[in-house]
């Protein structure tokens, strides 16, 4: 019976334990996806487990099944585990809070926090994290980790927040700090210190994260407060200058706002007699209590003389400050109305203004002070287009004062009369295009550029487009508006005058016709009437055709290549009405046409235009002619009538083609008697040297003189005036040798020399034996000019002798002159002369090469029979030269030691006198071998100054600087060795003989005295022997 009963508890505890086996868990760590949430899938419990469970230790947490033998984890809150007995129920219903976690003592936690926090230590599941201020300091965590006690983790705690939600405890400890702010508006501020900024911030009843703000609201209050007070809206457009949001630190929203609020001297004269003194300190100094962004501060004198300070902002709406008074001032800086009322009154006056105003559109409105004296006035056009009048010391910056300065910078216009700046500033439309045809509505813009006499202009551009414009804004340089332009109008009577419909200024008329169809010559001289053109383009054209026809019309009967190709001297288009009158081309020939057949007086001199005709066929090179003819009839014309292929003056002897307007007008007499001239240059050998046999030919002008000149090398003859007027000029110069004129026929026969021109120093080759077809012309002419060739420091000069200031010879025998062309040839050696010295001083005698006497030789420039001479002067230098410098006195006196003259070349070298002392010459500061026994050629130099008695010396002037030397050097009557004892100083007077070394000098008194010694004892010792 037992047995059966434990069978059956055996077979009831099988079932039991296959029920519990049924329940359902979900299973993981938190290091597995969809843990941390539980909405990871759930898996049947297999061994018997009874509960599901969710724990954590701190950095991870754990699902899973449970079994009746682990009781650590209870189905009640407030544990590290809680279990559940349901399929399924520890999922995503049951999920464990991550907060982040921090101490007070951490110096981050009051940080914004980032990423994931820690898993809370104990589950409930009303959990919170909060963030939250503890003496001072943030300390962040889970509600659930708080003693019991302490289920309200804010209770009694203002800077606390507590959050739902996964790392919800993550802002930066401001959020919830207590904030103080400044709270207060200006409208009720008896104190002023809301507006100044200095009220004292006091606690925030709504939550504003640590931020306050100031703005300025309707009328131009201004507010202060906590942001927790603006909406989400507010804040968003809480920016720029007029609102602020500040999270510096508490209280951040004090001081001046916004930062450039005005603030002006505010007084009246009537309550303070020194209001209207100068004001230099802030005594009256308040800040303007209604904010105006473009708020000023004004000083005036009202009608009734009262005088007063302060903002604009803070008069009545209705009131300008200065409204219609000349002695007010108005200025946008801080405390800027601190002039003195009587510098008000005598202020510069001007208007101040923009076109807003009509009456500163007019000109006529009433000045202001400028609020200074010695100010300028000026109007200008501003950046926004409109008109501005105004004190030129409110510019801003030098370079837009510079521009109204400026005298051909018209885009805005200075002065300084008081009120000056009224001028009228014209407004034209301005327009390009096919809507600018229309006509145009409204008045325009104004010029950019003033000018006082401005006008507006409407016009065709190239007879299609319609510009419009001012006047003023043309480059006057390159642009005269209508100018060349008949389908233009200028207006100036009223501001958008230039509005008319394009068809108003749309006909063209022009001179229509040819030369050849000329019956009275209109065409020709262009004085036929215009007529309209059939299709209008405004301009007209004048052109020669085919065999030299003039023809007229309308550009619009040309086709386009036509049009195109119509430019230069034979096609012109023009704008102007019947702008293609006239003469054309401009310089078409005029010439006097007649003939002594028809007309006796033919043959007369021809003044005034009597007979005088413009010539019918245009001809480029065309000219006028006067002729004898072969019939010996005398006539005049124009060659173009004579033919293409007419020779006006072939075989004929008295002819003359000229090119001038009415040029020929010569009588026939003098045609007989004209100027002629030889007519040739050098290329043209017989020009040069047989003129003889070049026969004359007429000049073109009868009256012309001749001339003949060197031009860029070439020797040329003609008539003068073939010539350049400069040229002309420079030919009639008496004083220009260059050219030479002359009047008689024929008679510029000069002859003109030619000379090898070159210096050897600049050229290789000229002290060689020159060739005559390297000659050249002189440069000017001269009767019996000649030419020269001379030595000058052993190398050959040669040219033109006029061309030198002196006679090419003087002082230098190595030279030679000559008369012919190409004369100056000789080479260098068969110039030379064996007069050669020595030429030099001591005086003067770098390196010492003519006291040595290795001087190079030098040509005697004067006649010196081949003689040279030594001489030491008397000052004890050494001259050397040629016995032709000497007089001949100082000849004669050329005897002795001192003077020597010889009579071969270059014979007075070497050294001299012979007998010239040699010493040694040093100073130990330079050398301090100097010091030391001397001997051989170093340091051994010959004295520089000969003196017959001279010596050498060796002396320790001051025991400081050892010297050796001349006596003659220190000068001809100094004593080397004077106020100087033995023992420093010593001389002597044989070739260095001043080789003693220093320390023997210094020791030289005391051998001298034991040799006395010596010498006395040895004659004691004789006499007492005796």
């Amino acid at each position: 019976m037992v047995r059966q009963n434990w069978i059956l508890l055996a077979v009831v505890g099988a079932v039991l334990i296959y029920e519990a086996s049924g329940l359902n868990c979900v299973v993981c760590n938190s290091q597995e996806a969809n843990c941390v949430d539980g909405s990871k899938p759930s898996e049947a419990c297999t061994n018997g487990e009874t509960s599901c469970y969710l724990r954590t230790n701190g950095a991870n947490i754990n699902r899973g099944c449970l079994t009746d033998a682990q009781p650590d984890c209870p189905a009640v809150e407030g544990s590290t585990c809680i279990k559940c007995t349901s399929d399924d129920c520890n999922n995503q219903q049951l999920k464990w809070p991550q907060c982040h976690k921090c101490a007070t003592t951490d110096a981050t936690c009051s940080d914004a926090q980032t990423g994931a926090g820690s898993f809370c230590t104990n589950y409930i599941s009303a959990n919170k994290c909060y963030e939250r201020f503890s003496a001072g300091k943030v300390e962040r965590g889970c509600q659930s980790d708080l003693p019991a006690a302490a289920n309200n983790p804010c209770e009694g705690n203002d800077q606390c927040i507590a959050c739902d939600g996964n790392n919800c405890n993550s802002d930066e400890g401001r959020v919830f700090q207590e904030t103080t702010c400044v709270q207060c508006d200006t409208s009720n501020d008896a104190d002023g210190k809301c507006l100044d900024g200095s009220a004292a911030a006091t606690k925030c009843v709504e939550m504003s994260g640590g931020k306050c703000y100031s703005r300025i609201i309707a009328n131009g209050v201004l507010e202060r407060g906590c942001s927790g007070k603006l909406t989400p809206v507010e804040v968003t457009a809480c920016t720029g200058t007029t609102c602020a949001i500040c999270t510096e630190d508490n209280g951040c929203n004090k001081g001046i706002f916004p930062a450039d609020r005005l603030q002006c001297h505010q007084c009246k004269k009537a309550d303070s007699a020194s209001c209207s003194d100068e004001l230099t300190t802030e005594v009256n100094s308040k800040i303007c209590s209604i904010y105006q962004a473009d708020d000023k501060c004004y000083s005036r004198v009202k009608d009734d003389q009262s005088f007063d300070r302060g903002c604009q902002s803070n008069l009545p709406a209705n009131e300008k400050s200065c409204n219609g008074l000349a002695n007010c001032f108005e200025c946008d800086g801080k405390n800027c109305n601190s002039l003195s009322e009587q510098t008000l009154t005598e202020s510069t006056k001007c208007q101040r203004c923009t076109s807003d105003d009509a009456a500163c559109l007019a000109g006529t409105a009433p000045v202001q002070s400028c609020g200074q004296t010695g100010d300028s006035c000026f109007v200008r056009i501003n950046n926004d287009g409109k008109l501005e009048r105004d004190c030129l010391s409110t510019l801003k910056t030098d370079e837009e004062k510079v521009k109204c300065n400026s005298d051909t910078d018209k885009t805005c216009i200075s002065c300084t009369e008081e009120g000056c700046n009224d001028q009228k500033w014209l407004k034209c439309h301005k327009c390009k295009g096919d809507a600018c045809k229309d006509e145009q509505a409204g008045e325009g813009e104004h010029c950019t550029n003033y000018k006082e006499s401005d006008k507006c202009y409407e016009r065709f551009l190239d007879g299609t487009d319609v510009e419009r414009g001012c006047e003023s804004d043309l480059d006057p340089a390159t642009e005269n508006v209508c100018v060349a332009n008949q389908q233009c109008k200028t207006c100036s009577d009223a501001d958008g005058c230039n509005k008319d419909v394009s068809t108003e200024f749309q006909v063209t008329k022009c001179v229509q016709c040819k030369s050849s169809e000329d019956a009275d010559g209109s065409c020709l001289m262009g004085t036929k009437a215009e007529e309209i053109c059939a299709d209008p383009d405004g301009k007209c054209y004048s052109r020669i055709i085919a065999g030299g026809v003039l023809e007229r019309g309308c550009r619009s009967a040309l086709t386009a290549q036509e049009q195109t190709a119509c430019t230069g001297d034979q096609c012109n288009l023009c704008g102007d009405a019947g702008c293609n009158k006239g003469v054309f081309p401009t310089d078409r020939l005029l010439c006097y046409q007649c003939e002594s057949t028809t007309d006796a007086s033919c043959s007369n001199e021809l003044t005034g235009d009597a007979k005088a005709g413009l010539c019918k066929i245009w001809k480029a090179d065309d000219k006028c002619y006067s002729r004898v003819t072969a019939a010996l009839n005398f006539e005049r014309g124009c060659q173009s009538d004579l033919g293409d292929n007419a020779n006006v003056c072939d075989a004929l002897n008295d002819c003359l083609e000229c090119d001038g307007k009415n040029c020929n007008s010569l009588s026939e007499q003098k045609l007989k008697n004209r100027a002629k001239c030889l007519k040739c240059d050098s290329e043209d050998t017989s020009c040069v040297d047989a003129t003889s046999e070049i026969v004359s030919a007429n000049c073109d002008n009868v009256e012309d003189s001749c001339f003949v000149r060197v031009n860029n090398g070439k020797l040329e003859r003609n008539c003068l005036q073939t010539l350049s007027e400069a040229d002309q000029g420079k030919c009639k110069d008496t004083n220009d040798q260059s050219c030479v004129t002359c009047s008689a026929q024929g008679c510029n026969v000069e002859k003109w020399i030619k000379c090898h021109q070159c210096k050897e120093s600049s050229s290789s080759t000229c002290n060689a034996a020159q060739v005559d077809d390297n000659a050249q012309f002189c440069a000017n002419y001269k009767v019996d000019n000649q030419c020269y060739e001379r030595l000058e420091s052993e190398k050959v000069v040669r040219g033109c002798a006029n061309d030198l200031s002196e006679a090419a010879c003087t002082n230098n025998l190595e030279c030679r002159t000559c008369a012919e062309s190409a004369c100056n040839k000789a080479a260098a050696n068969s110039l030379k002369t064996n007069q050669r010295c020595l030429q030099c001083s001591t005086a003067s005698d770098d390196g010492g090469l003519c006291l040595a006497g290795t001087a190079a030789s030098q040509a005697c420039k004067k006649e010196s029979g081949g003689k040279c001479f030594n001489q030491v002067q008397a000052d004890g230098q050494l001259k050397r030269g040629c016995q032709g410098e000497l007089t001949a006195a100082e000849v004669t006196a050329c005897t002795g030691d001192s003077c020597k003259i010889c009579d071969t070349a270059d014979c007075n070298t070497g050294l001299f006198p012979a007998n010239r002392l040699k010493c040694y010459q040093c100073k130990s500061s330079a050398d301090e071998s100097c010091t030391n026994e001397l001997q051989g050629a170093d340091k051994s130099l010959y004295c520089k100054l000969y003196v017959a008695q001279d010596k050498c010396y060796s002396r320790d002037a001051n025991d400081k600087e050892f010297e050796r030397g001349c006596q003659s050097d220190l000068g001809l009557n100094v004593e080397a060795c004077k106020d100087l004892d033995e023992k420093h100083c010593k001389t002597c007077d044989e070739p260095d003989c001043n080789a003693i070394s220093k320390i023997k000098l210094n020791g030289a008194g005391a051998i001298a005295l034991n040799v006395v010694l010596v010498v006395v004892a040895a004659a004691a010792g004789a006499f007492a022997g005796l």
